[in-house]
Order: C-alpha cells, then structure tokens, then sequence
C-alpha cells in the first residue's frame, strides 16, 4: 500500500530535511505539510493521509493536541512523532503513536518507520499495540545512551556532542553557541533557548540568565557581585564567568543545596 503522509512540523529546516528523505523512500507520497498544530488539523482532514509525522513543540498547540483531534477520523492515520524531545515517548505511545523518532533525522531510522508504517496498513493494523509497548520499552531503556547526543556544527562539519562535554550554551545573534572546554561550535538544529532548555531540564544544566545555559557540573567558582547578584566562573580554558540573574539566585542555590 502506497504511504500518503503529512507533516506537521513548525520549523522549516526539520520539515524540508525530513520531506527531502522520505521522497527517497519507495512507496512514500508527502501530499501537504502544515507548520502549526492548527493547520496540521485542517489538512488532514481535507487530505486524509494514512500516515502523519508530527512534532510535539509547536506554538499554540502541541503535536498531542493534533493526534487528539484526528484520531476521530474513520480511519484515523497512523502517527509518527518526530521530535527533537525523547522525554515525551511515554505520552506518545499512550497516544497511540506508531513510532517515536527522534532529530537529526537518520535515513536509515526512518526506512524503519515506513516499513512498520506499511506493515501496520496491509495487515489493518493487528498487533500493532503490541509492538509499540516494545517499541516504548526500547525507547526507555535506550534514552540516555542514544537519544541525548546534541548535533552541533563548526567549519561545515557537523559532529554529535555528550552533554557532558557542554560547558554552557549561549545566545548570540540568533545563534546558539555551544562552549566545551577549548572550543566553540554551533548548535545545528535550529533550537532556542527556551528548546534547550526543556531539553536538558533533567541533566546537570541550569539556566542562570535569558542568555546562557550553564552545566553545573563545570562550575568552578560562586562569586558574589552585586546587588545579591552573583557570577559562575566555568573551568573552561577561559574561565568564563557567567552572571546569575536575581530572579534565578534562589533556583541556582536550591539545585546546589546552598
């Protein structure tokens, strides 16, 4: 059976890159895509496809809002998450999601998709509850060894980065840098700080200003400064100090038990 599929997704880098792989693919027609939760609505209903892959963080409405909405469609369309977060597989597969893939898009990852996707349609879906509880089981127990790698890009090369190895990230002229410990790259995917975040909101990160994120497992140095502000001076080769906000003081010394 032919893949009639739309995607939902508010940024046009994803979109064109995930668009421009799944063209590649045999059997696969992407007939519409839709840059907000809204529009993803009213397209599917116009078009019906029997696949979508849907972001989960778009403005207004998330990709939860979208699946909500058409899986009261006769017959509801088959939903692939494909998403920068790996935190959201859980709620995902309570949506009846068929798949939970995860940015930068890898070609031979989404191969597997429409190949479930396909195999879900000729056989009118049996099973497939079975197989995403598997599928959720290897998401979880995968999560922190696969899906945290941060694509970052210097000189045209774009390399995968541990979090670990991420000192702070900071906002610079609409770009997001990302400062190791003698270097500086670029974020590739086209995140905010705000994206980061959510990202991170687990590991060791804190965000002590608008304009940084800072991982506090490289924190040198509190320094006192002014008007019960303070700085974090990193153990970078720089040794960057970073200013903590007064809004973010009382958040900074409960994550540090001060």
């Amino acid at each position: 059976m032919k893949i009639r599929c739309v995607i939902v997704d508010d940024e046009p880098p994803a979109v064109d890159e995930l668009k421009y792989i799944l063209t590649r693919i045999e059997n696969v027609e992407v007939v519409a895509t839709a840059g907000s939760a809204s529009e993803g609505v009213a397209v599917i209903e116009k078009l019906k496809p029997n696949v979508i892959f849907l972001d989960i963080h778009m403005p207004r409405h998330s990709g939860f809002y979208v699946a909500e909405k058409v899986s009261r469609l006769e017959p509801p369309p088959l939903i692939i998450f494909a998403t920068a977060y790996d935190q959201y597989a859980v709620r995902a597969f309570e949506e009846g999601a068929l798949d939970y893939i995860l940015k930068p898009f890898s070609e031979k990852r989404l191969q597997k998709s429409v190949e479930r996707a396909s195999k879900a349609l000729s056989s009118e879906r049996k099973d497939v509850g079975q197989e995403n509880l598997n599928r959720l089981l290897n998401v979880i127990e995968g999560t922190t060894q696969v899906f945290n790698r941060l694509p970052v890009e210097k000189k045209g090369r774009v390399l995968l980065k541990d979090p670990t190895d991420i000192f702070f990230f900071k906002a610079e002229e609409k770009k997001i840098q990302v400062h190791t410990r003698d270097d500086l790259f670029f974020c590739h995917t086209a995140y905010t700080m705000e994206d980061l975040t959510k990202k991170f909101e687990f590991q060791s990160f804190f965000r002590p200003h608008r304009s940084y994120l800072v991982n506090l497992i490289h924190v040198r140095e509190i320094i006192p400064w002014f008007a019960g502000r303070y700085l974090l001076k990193m153990k970078n080769e720089e040794a960057t100090e970073i200013p903590v906000s007064r809004g973010h003081v009382k958040g900074l010394k409960q994550r540090l038990g001060l």
